[in-house]
């Protein structure tokens, strides 16, 4: 028996590590070592005020941070029973999905492309002396969500206009709209990056595991919605999450594992477009048809598609909400409410998948008790799942070939291993 390191693996979020058990040229197991230590944030917001768990467990990522701010909001707004307005409403899915153009973007071109582009590449610089376009259409789409994110919640990263019940402060109206001719560009980027996705060339690769997303009637479900099963066909309120999701701990690796039904399972933009294709935008849904995918896929592969799809759904629909929030009447300042005790769940769709925080509140306000589930803790079993799948397919290439692949699959999935310690 021999064992095949691959340390530090490159172009994901945070530090993990394959380890590859291989005897007689065969592969018997392989594993991703999420090495990063725990950090312990649900224990941090015990003890301090309800107001303040939103500012902390927006540390937890300093890439999605918008999503756990307003995930951790909606946790406290439903313990305490506040309603928002439309107007705050409107504010936070724009929130989420500048976000999402932040992420996926950047996963697409400096993450995903270089393993395909050029040969493999290896890193996004070399692009930028070979096709200089194409890194400026990387550059213009994350420039944009940096700055809507700026623009509605005071700065690109953790953000501080989000309140309990609100919004401490909104744009202006007029800022907003000055937003709406550089997502019509970006949807045309947007467009362009679904078109250089469809190009990598992958495997044929159609895993077992089972896929989890919100789902709303109305709507491309980010902020709202139940959590849908789509081989099991269950759909259930995001409060119940504790009920059908099962953390355990692993041996090797900082991170838990997560399963539904005794099933691994994935989360993400492939879950999601399954699930929601009818309630994409419909350029989205002509760029992608046009392109060759069509729902129901299962290739792990085509997480990176989906998020070029979404990319193109989130710059048309952001347009939309800013139309949507310059008509709409009310505020979004915070009404006035009472501070009592309760426990309260929220979920939002993070760019790498359904996002779960849930807390416990006590007549005063503090915080009694916290709990978070991150995208990337419910995709590590499917993760591991698929690894053991694919390696076999894999096996036979040269060693450097083989890591490639292997590497391919695990970026496909966008992990972020510092959210897998929270």
């Amino acid at each position: 028996m021999s064992t095949l390191t691959v340390e530090h693996v490159a172009r994901i979020e945070g530090h993990g590590t394959i380890t590859v058990d291989v005897d007689g040229g065969e592969v018997r197991d392989i594993r991703m070592d999420v090495i990063e230590p725990v950090r312990l944030f649900e224990s941090m917001v015990v003890g301090r005020r309800f107001d303040e768990a939103p500012l902390i467990t927006s540390r937890i990522c300093g890439i999605c941070s918008p999503n756990h701010a307003v995930t951790s909001l909606k946790a406290v707004e439903a313990a305490l029973g506040i309603e928002v307005s439309e107007r705050t409403q409107l504010l936070r899915k724009l929130l989420l999905y500048a976000s999402y153009l932040q992420n996926h973007a950047t996963h697409l071109y400096v993450f995903a492309a270089p393993d395909y582009v050029g040969g493999g590449i290896g890193s996004v610089f070399p692009l930028a002396t070979s096709a200089p376009d194409v890194v400026q259409r990387a550059l213009r789409i994350k420039k944009l969500g940096n700055e809507l994110t700026t623009a509605l919640a005071g700065r690109s990263v953790h953000p501080i206009t989000p309140v309990v019940g609100g919004f401490s402060s909104e744009p202006a109206v007029s800022v907003l709209e000055a937003f709406v001719p550089r997502l019509a560009e970006a949807a045309r980027d947007a467009g362009k990056t679904a078109a250089l996705v469809a190009t990598f060339v992958i495997p044929t690769f159609e895993p077992a595991g089972e896929m989890l997303a919100m789902v709303d009637s109305d709507d491309y479900a980010i902020y709202e919605g139940s959590v849908c099963a789509l081989d099991a066909g269950w759909c259930r309120d995001v409060s119940e999450y504790r009920s059908f999701i099962t953390e355990t701990v692993v041996g090797h690796s900082n991170a838990k594992h997560s399963t539904v039904d005794g099933r691994p399972f994935m989360v993400g933009a492939l879950p999601r477009v399954n699930q929601s294709w009818d309630r994409l935008a419909p350029t989205a849904r002509v760029v992608a048809s046009k392109l060759g995918f069509r729902p129901v896929s299962r290739n792990t592969f085509h997480n990176n598609l989906c998020q070029a799809i979404e990319l193109i759904d989130a710059a048309e629909r952001c347009a939309s909400y800013i139309e949507q929030f310059a008509a709409v009447g009310g505020s979004s300042t915070p009404e006035a409410f009472a501070i009592k005790s309760g426990s309260g769940s929220g979920a939002t769709e993070a760019p790498r998948g359904t996002l779960y925080h849930s807390l416990s509140i006590d007549d005063d306000g503090i915080v009694t008790a916290g709990d978070v589930i991150t995208p990337t803790a419910q995709n590590l079993a499917n993760l591991e799942a698929d690894m053991r799948a694919f390696a076999p397919t894999v096996a036979a290439l040269p060693e450097p070939e083989f890591v490639l692949r292997i590497e391919q699959l695990v970026r496909a999935y966008d992990p972020c291993l510092s959210c897998s310690v929270h």
